[in-house]
């Protein structure tokens, strides 16, 4: 397995989360760039750097994340039509929709705002 740099979002639903993730922080394991509260749901929302064995980690911990660089290294889908992701359809701009833990807006069968599947491929 190679031991790549991925930009990610982790999104904080619960304190248990939320343990995990500032552990991870303070561990240097993952390093975050941008914090937000976040609305609804989400307690708060990072952006930040992580490698490829804590990626792993936090996906075993199950830590919800999306990532924000290296696509080709996901399978990212449509939670309710199940069709994958282009580019265009991934939430940029720290909106409403993204701080209530949105991160695409599928027009494929018109399915709107949602939480997209991700599925890492380096595992």
């Amino acid at each position: 397995m190679e031991n790549k740099t991925y930009r990610i979002r982790v999104y904080v639903p619960n304190e248990e989360i939320g343990i995990i993730v500032n552990e991870a922080i303070d561990c240097n394991v993952y390093n975050i760039t941008n914090s937000f509260d976040g609305k609804g749901n989400i307690i708060a929302i990072y952006d930040g750097y992580i490698n490829t064995l804590g990626l792993c980690l936090f996906i075993s911990l199950g830590v919800v994340y999306f990532p924000l660089d290296n696509y080709g290294d996901f399978i990212i889908t449509c939670p309710n039509c199940g069709e994958r992701i282009d580019d265009d359809m991934i939430l940029l701009s720290y909106n409403d929709d993204v701080l209530s833990g949105y991160n695409i807006n599928c027009n494929r069968k018109e399915c709107g705002v949602q939480m997209a599947n991700v599925e890492f491929l380096n595992q």
